[in-house]
């Protein structure tokens, strides 16, 4: 899990946790609650690869319009 998004992660899985009541929470082992922590952690990181992915494309539209165009000399 990168270090940057564990207190992200830390926080959802505490609410989650929260939510629940005491005898469902001793149900769920840590080993869950860790599976979820990397499913969580997993989705995040798609969702950055994905902004990452549409901020490209957008610059990649900027530098071409910034070009302007092609005078064909």
């Amino acid at each position: 899990m990168a270090e940057n998004q564990r207190p992200v992660v830390t926080e959802i899985i505490d609410n989650f946790k929260s939510r629940l009541s005491k005898s469902v929470r001793e149900q769920i082992g840590s080993a869950q609650f860790d599976d979820l922590a990397i499913m969580i952690d997993e989705a995040i990181n798609t969702e950055i690869a994905s902004a990452a992915d549409m901020l490209e494309n957008v610059i990649r539209k900027l530098r071409e319009s910034a070009r302007g165009p092609e005078l064909g000399l």
